[in-house]
């Protein structure tokens, strides 16, 4: 692995772990504050993705599990942020609205595609309040710190 390579690959590690940190945070924040819904049962969701119903009863591994597959989403989105920036900087001048973009998709992609696909019980998109801020936290959570820290690390190559 050469240099570049390596570095690329610390700095996404990296990002993924502050992104997976502030949106596990966003999100035990906000199921707690909308609805008394605790951290553990927000992770027991993530796991039901592949365990299903079973996640739901299950213990201190299923949670385990959920953070793990939390952080494994989280970092692959900045991965595929990371890798895409070079080609598509160009497409916004400013970092806060490529990562309010790249936020809006990744809720787009997560609600539309990857939770329907997964075993995770979810019904019907409605867009209310909660809807809403779940999209705010995607922007400004998730679309922002990465486009900002991607844009620091490629600053390096200019």
């Amino acid at each position: 692995m050469n240099q570049m390579t390596s570095s690329l690959f610390r700095s996404i590690l990296k990002s993924g772990l502050i992104i997976g940190i502030l949106d596990a945070l966003a999100a035990s924040i906000y199921s707690y504050v909308k609805s008394t819904v605790t951290p553990d049962a927000v992770f027991r969701y993530v796991a039901s993705g592949v365990f299903g119903k079973e996640a739901f009863t299950g213990g201190l591994v299923m949670i385990a599990w959920g953070l793990l597959f939390h952080f494994i989403i989280a970092t692959g989105w900045t991965m595929l942020f990371y890798l895409a920036y070079p080609k598509f900087k160009f497409l916004f001048k400013s970092r806060v609205l490529l990562g309010i973009s790249y936020g809006l998709v990744v809720w787009l992609m997560m609600n539309l595609v990857v939770v329907p696909l997964s075993l995770a019980p979810s019904g019907p998109l409605k867009f209310t309040t909660g809807t809403f801020s779940m999209i705010m936290i995607h922007m400004f959570v998730i679309g922002v710190p990465i486009a900002f820290l991607s844009s620091k690390f490629y600053a390096k190559d200019e």
